[in-house]
């Protein structure tokens, strides 16, 4: 078989070779040359080639001998005379046949054959067993026949549809044909009403007629309900005179009644939950502003941190004392507030640290608890830098100070970034509104026009 597909392989070659073309495409043998370095392409493509064609002959050969084998072992389809049809009721059956014709050609029909007709007896049956379902399903929501209180449930049909039912009220002023009660609740009588039905149920062309007789009873009602159709009954025949005012039953059952124009209570619910409510809305929103007023804090103090940083290193580095140097950037923060200028937390604290000085607070524990104060990691550095060099003497304050300072100017730089970044976020929802306005501006018209 391998000699086979080689063959196969090489009159293959032949043939593009006489048409002009190569023997194998440049693009196989480039790429053979890259998954098969060092060896030669023709041949090992040739070989695989010769492979794959034996193997789609032997897959093709074996294929012939299954058909083959089971077109000869095969069931013969006998011949039909006949196609069963579907009991009664049941659906239709569609059979896909062929038939021979004497000539020898074949032809395919598609037959449907539908439901056979049940006998007599049968139909008799079915009907019986339909008047037995009928009689439990019309109640509907009523405990007998002899009792009706509410709308019957009259089906169209029965025993899975093979039944139909037609219904015809003999009594129309009282109940329809599909089982409605007509009278009001208040027209009907205590002692109950009888009502009548002619029931003619049909199975193929077998039908039988019966009679249906119920008792309708006025609907079980509450003494709020009977005392509501009392008044309205008052009331109506009252409406029927040329009185300009109608007057309320004053006795309902032996028992006085006082009638009262019913008072809108919504007001007066609002100012029962009200008390309640407003002191809860008015904690949550202290709260909520509380905590808006401290992230504004924390950002604000976080922005001057490096600003006031690198001011107190280059005092530092004049020369000057770390509580002269706290006591200048006070003051001249006390200027600059006093020329206008705006109030700033960080200056604050320091300015409360400055009263603590020359109230005979020891500088290391002033300089602690402003760092504490603040909350902040970066004051909670520089107050325990501070208080750190107090003990172990200035020599490397300024240059703590300078490296702090460059690394708190850096940390300025990717809040900058952040707060862009939120800024850019809060202006998304806007934009897409804009987007869609702009949008429903161009197609609205355009959806218009046609």
């Amino acid at each position: 078989m391998g000699k086979i597909g080689l063959w196969i392989v090489d009159r293959y070659r032949a043939v593009r070779k006489k048409c002009g073309k190569p023997p194998v495409s440049p693009v196989r043998l480039r790429r053979c040359r890259q998954l098969y370095p060092g060896e030669e392409p023709e041949q090992m493509l040739r070989s695989q080639d010769g492979a794959l064609i034996s193997r789609a002959i032997l897959i093709f050969a074996g294929g012939a001998v299954l058909w083959t084998v089971f077109w000869l072992t095969r069931e013969r389809p006998e011949a039909l005379v006949s196609l069963e049809r579907p009991d009664y009721g049941e659906e239709a059956v569609y059979y896909s046949l062929e038939v021979l014709r004497e000539k020898g050609d074949t032809v395919s029909v598609e037959v449907p054959v539908r439901e056979r007709a049940c006998t007599e007896a049968e139909a008799r049956e079915r009907i019986s067993q339909a008047y037995e379902e009928i009689s439990r399903a019309m109640l509907g929501d009523n405990e007998s026949a002899a009792r009706v209180t509410s709308d019957l449930n009259l089906p169209g049909s029965a025993q899975d549809g093979t039944v139909e039912a037609e219904w015809i009220s003999r009594t129309r002023e009282l109940l329809d044909d599909w089982g409605m009660i007509l009278k009001e609740p208040g027209e009907i009588s205590e002692e109950g009403e009888e009502g009548r039905y002619s029931l003619e149920l049909s199975c193929g062309t077998v039908s039988c007629l019966y009679e249906i007789s119920v008792t309708v009873y006025p609907p079980e009602r509450s003494e709020q309900e009977q005392l509501a159709d009392m008044t309205l009954r008052e009331i109506a025949k009252q409406e029927e005179t040329q009185g300009q005012s109608v007057t309320l039953p004053a006795e309902y059952q032996g028992e006085q009644l006082k009638w009262y124009e019913k008072q809108d209570q919504s007001l007066e619910g609002l100012l029962l939950v009200l008390p309640m409510l407003l002191p809860a809305l008015l904690f949550a929103g202290r709260r909520q502003r509380q905590k808006e007023r401290m992230r504004l804090r924390e950002r604000e103090m976080l922005l001057d941190y490096p600003e006031l940083v690198s001011r107190f290193a280059v005092l530092i580095q004049a020369g000057m004392t770390t509580r002269n140097v706290w006591e200048r950037m006070v003051r001249e923060y006390e200027e600059k507030k006093k020329g206008g200028g705006s109030f700033r937390y960080a200056y604050e604290e320091m300015k409360l640290t400055l009263s603590q000085l020359k109230n005979g607070v020891y500088e290391s524990v002033a300089y602690g608890e402003f760092g504490r104060r603040c909350g902040l990691h970066p004051y909670l550095k520089f107050g325990a830098l501070l208080e750190q060099n107090l003990k172990q003497g200035n020599g490397g304050l300024a240059a703590q100070l300078e490296a702090e300072a460059g690394a708190a100017f850096e940390e300025r730089k990717t809040t900058a970034r952040r707060l862009g970044e939120e800024a850019q976020t809060k202006l998304m929802l806007p934009m897409f509104m804009m987007l869609a306005v702009v949008l429903a501006v161009v197609m609205i018209p355009a959806f218009l026009s046609f």
